[in-house]
This record gives C-alpha cells, structure tokens and sequence, in this order.
C-alpha cells in the first residue's frame, strides 16, 4: 500500500517520529490565526516543488528570489517539507520520496507541464544567481510589452521559473491591452 501525505504528517509531526494524534474536525477555521480555513500568513495557492537535492534548492531559492526559510521538517534524513516565504506569497520544497508519489523533475530544459512566475525586485540579479548555480536560460532577460521585464529559466533541479520585475507601472488594463495587441500581431 502506498504511504499517504497525511500519514508523512501523522508521523512527521511528533518528535522522535511517534505517532500524534489527528483531529476529525472538517469545518474551515476562521480565528486570530486563520481565515476561511486558510492560514493568514498564506495566499489560497502554494506551491509544492520536489527538488533533489531539496537542501540545495531551498539555498538557491532564498540567494536568487530573497525567499525566507519559514520551516523544515526532515524525514530521515530528508527534507519532506520546507517552507519558503516571499514578499506576496509561499511555496514549498521536499526531496524526492517516490514510495509517496513524490518524483523530481528532470534537470535541462525538457518539455514541461507547469512553470512558475516568480515577481521580484531585481530580475537581473536574480536571473544572474541562477545561472552562476547551473540554470538554463530558455529567454534571455527581455522587456515584454507588459511592462515586465522577464526571463524563463530552468533550474538546475528540473524547475522552470518565470522570474519577472515589473519596470513600466502600467494598469491592469492596459497591460492587457498591450498583450492583447501583441498577441494579435503574432498571428
């Protein structure tokens, strides 16, 4: 039988590995720490990466994105979940552990399914960061006509990033405007 994610939690969160005990309440929260059953310290989306080495990612993430390390847990000897806070967001970060279903991607720039934008103050340094550790670039560092300036990237974990800093202050409306024009023009 295949583990379960809430048997990694079952186990994961006593310490020496005992079993803690789960609550059977199914109703969101909503409290001092909590709103409509999402943490306040959250957005409603994170992002889950599997990244091996997890220990070397979450290193590069926080040099090239300025992503706080809010939590690890280990799990003998592997990282099962780190937690990693921006400016507007959070995502998380575990080693491989494919008895759980969980698989790193493939490093180089192979043909993916899912790709994340990353907003940041400085795209040029963070662009630069990534590279010196072994990162692909798909498009070089360019200013699209959405004001952003932008650059798609491979890490060298597999992980495709979008890594943006918005230089033109533009409303939403006519960011969308221009992409639209673009798209057009594109045929």
């Amino acid at each position: 039988m295949t583990p379960t994610l809430s048997g990694i939690f079952k186990h994961a969160a006593g310490t020496g590995g005992r079993l803690v005990r789960m609550t059977n309440t199914t109703t969101a929260a909503t409290g001092e720490h909590t709103t409509e059953g999402r943490p306040n310290s959250h957005t409603s989306l994170t992002p889950h990466l599997v990244a091996s080495p997890a220990r070397e990612a979450v290193e590069l993430y926080s040099a090239a994105f300025g992503a706080r390390v809010v939590s690890i847990t280990e799990l003998g000897g592997l990282i099962g979940h780190a937690e990693l806070a921006l400016p507007s967001g959070r995502f998380t970060v575990s080693d491989a552990m494919p008895s759980y279903g969980l698989v790193s991607a493939e490093p180089g720039d192979q043909p993916v399914s899912l790709s994340l934008a990353v907003y940041v103050p400085d795209a040029e340094a963070a662009v630069a960061v990534l590279t010196a550790a072994g990162s692909t670039i798909r498009e070089p560092l360019t200013t699209f006509v959405s004001g952003d300036l932008f650059a798609s990237v491979v890490d060298p974990y597999g992980v495709r990033w979008a890594v943006m800093t918005r230089v033109e202050d533009f409303s939403p409306a006519e960011s969308e405007r221009r992409v639209a024009e673009w798209a057009a023009a594109q045929g």
